[in-house]
């Protein structure tokens, strides 16, 4: 299954979440002539460097984040900016038949940062980051999703549930992550063709999360990426004894669910804006869902990360709403003819 994913920064994502970057270059640029770096990464991985051709690329000076996403945009190949690196100043640039590796490297010196590689793309990171390179979910992926295949664009400082949203979409499937991981935010991402695996790795390297600070849970109905203190069960239903059939068949319906909108096209999913309070996501998830939902007063600002699921039970999808929030406090029930979001 392949997939190429764009999400890039744009003024409308600006105004509304801050997820497009109004870079400012430093008063001192850095003098275009200055020594090039040596074209050994401090890291040195076991794995290959990954074979992308000669370049030939030219740009005025800029924010390295800025001339890295034209770069991937023009030139192609494979990278990851660590988030905070973006808006270091690099000095104009004209390129003419260097090596990639070379490139990656002068782009690494203007971020005051050192790089190292996977078989499939360039990572740029500051010093002492280098464990990044151990986050691995190859392993802990349902086989479902051993074969698909993605490749991705993302803007730097977008926030983690857009992207784990246009992944879903996308590929058809659910991701979903609790606020720890959510609300982090990605570094400037230019991914080829790769596993959706490889692609969450990145991501995940990008936003400086570390391998013991998060959790992966993957069955065939959904990805869900967790910190590892929010370690409750993965159902949150708060009602005793079993179901009737009757309440066993809505609960095993399945449904499909995009918050805080369902929009009718499907790139539109990448710009949603923000966390929206629970008491606003309430008519979105009864029309979607099929069943009213509603909730206790009392937690009726509690934000709902935007996310896309689908195609899992209802139970599922209400167990994964409500495990967004890293505390153990919250459930749902069935009340007759509706659901109830509530503290235990």
């Amino acid at each position: 299954m392949k997939r190429l994913l764009k999400v890039e920064r744009t003024p409308f994502l600006s105004a509304l979440a801050c997820m497009a970057a109004v870079l400012v270059i430093a008063a001192c640029a850095r003098d275009s002539a200055r020594e090039r770096p040596n074209l050994s990464p401090d890291s040195a991985p076991d794995s290959p460097k990954p074979k992308f051709g000669p370049v030939s690329f030219s740009h005025p000076m800029a924010p390295v984040g800025d001339m890295m996403r034209t770069f991937g945009t023009t030139v192609g190949g494979g990278f990851v900016l660590m988030s905070g690196l973006e808006e270091h100043a690099m000095a104009a640039v004209n390129y003419k038949g260097a090596s990639y590796e070379q490139v990656i490297a002068d782009f690494a010196s203007a971020a005051d940062a050192t790089y190292s590689h996977t078989s499939n793309y360039y990572l740029i990171l500051p010093q002492r980051y280098e464990p990044l390179m151990g986050v691995s979910l190859l392993d802990k992926l349902d086989e479902r999703y051993r074969e698909m295949r993605v490749g991705a664009v993302f803007g730097a400082k977008t926030n983690l549930y857009v992207l784990f949203s246009a992944l879903s979409k996308s590929l058809d499937i659910t991701i979903v992550a609790d606020n720890y991981i959510a609300e982090s935010r990605c570094g400037e991402l230019y991914l080829p063709d790769l596993p959706l695996a490889t692609v969450l790795e990145a991501i995940l390297q990008s936003a400086r999360i570390a391998r013991d600070a998060f959790e992966v849970e993957s069955t065939p109905e959904y990805i869900f990426l967790r910190a590892p203190q929010n370690n409750g069960p993965s159902t949150v239903r708060l009602e005793t004894g079993s179901p009737n059939d009757a309440l066993q068949a809505l609960l095993d319906r399945q449904v499909s669910l995009v918050l805080p909108a369902n929009p009718e096209k499907k790139e539109e999913v990448v710009l949603v804006s923000q966390p929206v309070p629970l008491h606003e996501a309430l008519f979105p998830l009864t029309e979607q869902l099929g069943v009213e939902i509603v909730a206790r007063r009392q937690l009726a600002d509690i934000p709902i990360n935007p996310c896309v699921i689908n195609k899992v039970r209802l139970s599922t999808a209400l167990d994964l709403l409500i495990r967004q929030w890293p505390l153990a406090r919250f459930g749902w029930e069935v009340q007759a003819d509706r659901i109830l979001i509530r503290e235990r």
